[in-house]
């Protein structure tokens, strides 16, 4: 038996023009890496994130990134192979859930509830920023020109469905969590 969504029992909202679309990323592996030395392997620039085969990851902090990676596979002991004693290593697979929004809609929904500046000219593919979205921390990542990564503390996946679907009334679909 898999594991149970975070967005369980958030129900599906189809909107009348569907300009955005929502949609669980799961299963994500996520492992939070804090390098207190030279890791050898290739890490992303302060506000940014990088793809390295299916491996994802994020800048969160100095010294501090999210390594992801699609699928079930447990990841820790792959990352733990990876970088030896030179980091420490915390598995945050069930602690957090994320929605992947694209669409044409997506920046204009996104800059409806996210305090931060979305023009292509300060956030663009391959950008990363934690902030807040209301009451939620929320860390955003651009995957493509319309497309967005939302990722908040598991207990929070309701609340961030939530909050999407006012920012994007009228602009949004949101499936699955059923």
């Amino acid at each position: 038996m898999g594991s149970l969504s975070a967005f369980a029992g958030c129900p599906p909202v189809v909107a009348a023009h569907e300009g955005a679309r929502a949609v669980p990323v799961e299963p994500l592996a996520c492992v939070s890496l804090t390098a207190w030395s030279d890791l050898g392997i290739p890490l992303p620039a302060a506000g940014r994130w990088i793809q390295n085969g299916p491996l994802v990851t994020v800048w969160v902090g100095p010294g501090h990134f999210l390594v992801q990676r699609e699928g079930e596979a447990p990841l820790l002991p792959d990352i733990a192979a990876l970088v030896g004693d030179t980091a420490a290593l915390i598995d945050l697979t069930d602690a957090r859930a994320t929605l992947r929004l694209s669409g044409p809609a997506a920046r204009d929904i996104l800059a409806a509830f996210l305090p931060i500046d979305l023009h292509p000219r300060a956030f663009a593919p391959g950008h990363a920023a934690t902030t807040v979205a209301g009451h939620l921390t929320v860390q955003v990542r651009q995957i493509t020109a319309d497309g967005y990564d939302l990722a908040v503390s598991r207990s929070f996946a309701g609340s961030l469905w939530r909050a999407l679907e006012l920012a994007g009334a009228g602009r949004l679909s949101l499936h699955g969590g059923r």
